[in-house]
Formats: structure tokens, C-alpha cells, sequence
């Protein structure tokens, strides 16, 4: 379900572009985006380069960094940064320009790791000493909102990630089964639709291995999906 908390985060006026040039071009992608058709590949290129503007920042926060261990932490914060930025590409049309576009993704990110720290404690597990190694489980994917791209808008990703060009996607496995590859889990995810429960009930392996297993790869693999996907 999209979050569609009410806006209650700092409504300081927006600064003047002349001085901070990154809220300009923000606001520009953000425009471009909100008039063109929700279906245009136009439209799908401006989220994708409005969301790399925000991840190339600098600006975003860091919410209750100091009270977890790195390494969950990390975890933690990927999931929810992920969920931001699927809800700012969803919501994108609630934006206000006289807000600064980085205080409104903030809000979003501070409220999505709350969160995700829910959903984490929900599992029974309320602390993790630092250094530990205990498995945890994260939130499934399946959990995140989703808008309903045409089957034409999926085609392209769908085609890359069964031919992988470069054979990238086939040589991340996992450790403990070497059978498993990123690509088997991102077809099985992005071109078959299962979920993560399904996969892991078919593959016999706990699904938040899985998830924790394909977004690790997920961030090393991230310039090769942008050389053959980016418009």
C-alpha cells in the first residue's frame, strides 16, 4: 500500500536556484516527469535520472545511524532508501515546489526506515550486539507498493536480465548454493513474478537469505543494468 501520510515535513521555502543548483535540477526532473503521460518512456527516463540526481546528492539522510551496528544497519537502511525512492517515483505528482525537494525526500526516507525497523522487530528480534553475526530477516520486497508499468514498459528489462550480454548476472552465486545465481532470482522475480516466498519455498533456501543475498549484489550490479537500460 503507498504511503500516503500527509506532508508534515519542513515546509521552509524552497532556496533559490542560483544558489543551490542541485534543488534546480531536481525540480526541473521533477516537472519534466509530471507532464509527461505516466506510461511514455519519456517519463521513465526522468524518474530514472531524477533518482539518480537524489542517490548522486549528498544530501540524503542518515536516520538513527548512531544507535544500530554498521553492518544492520546498512541492511536497514538499504531497504528503506529502496522503498523511498519507489514511493517518490509513485507520489511524485504530490510533490509541492514550494518545498525543497530533498527535505521532501528526507521525510519520506526517515518515515520508510521507521518502517522498516517495525517490520524487523516484528521478526522477534528487538537488538543485535554489534559484531553479531545472527541471521536476520528483512522485509520482503513484496512488501513495497508497486505501480502497474505496461507489459511494453517491462519488455526491455525482462530481455536484459535473460540474455545478460556480458554474462555479469550468471557469475554472482551464492555461496552456500553455487546453483543459485542473481539471475535466477532476478528472473524468477522481475520476468516470472514470483515472490520472495515463492522463490525461496521452490529453491528450498530462507527467503531473507535470498533478499539479503540478491541486494547485495544488486548495488555492484547497478552500472551494468544503467549501460544497457538508461535511455
Amino acid at each position: 500500500m503507498v504511503d500516503r501520510q500527509e506532508d508534515i515535513y519542513d515546509s521552509t521555502a524552497a532556496p533559490d536556484a542560483a544558489q543551490d543548483p542541485l534543488e534546480a535540477r531536481l525540480a526541473k526532473w521533477i516537472q519534466a516527469i509530471q507532464a509527461l503521460d505516466s506510461s511514455s518512456p519519456e517519463r521513465r527516463h526522468c524518474l530514472n535520472r531524477l533518482v539518480n540526481e537524489i542517490l548522486r546528492s549528498g544530501k540524503l539522510g542518515h536516520p538513527q545511524r548512531s544507535i544500530w551496528p554498521a553492518s544492520l544497519y546498512e541492511d536497514l537502511y538499504n531497504e528503506a532508501l529502496q522503498r523511498t525512492l519507489l514511493i517518490i517515483c509513485q507520489t511524485v505528482e504530490q510533490y509541492k515546489p514550494e518545498n525543497p525537494v530533498m527535505a521532501w525526500v528526507n521525510f519520506r526516507l526517515q518515515h520508510q526506515f521507521t518502517e522498516v525497523v517495525k517490520d524487523y522487530q516484528k521478526q522477534g528480534i528487538t537488538q543485535m550486539p554489534t559484531g553479531s553475526r545472527f541471521p536476520v530477516r528483512l522485509p520482503s520486497l513484496e512488501d513495497l507498493p508497486r505501480s502497474s508499468p505496461t507489459p511494453e514498459a517491462d519488455l526491455p528489462i525482462q530481455q536484459f536480465l535473460q540474455q545478460d550480454p556480458e554474462g555479469l548476472l550468471k557469475k554472482q552465486r551464492l555461496r552456500e548454493r553455487p546453483d543459485i545465481t542473481f539471475q535466477t532470482l532476478a528472473i524468477a522475480k522481475f520476468v516470472e513474478g514470483k515472490t520472495w516466498p515463492e522463490v525461496a519455498a521452490t529453491l528450498d533456501v530462507p527467503s531473507q537469505t535470498l533478499c539479503s543475498f540478491f541486494n547485495r549484489q544488486l548495488k555492484h550490479l547497478i552500472p551494468y543494468f544503467k549501460k544497457y537500460l538508461e535511455v
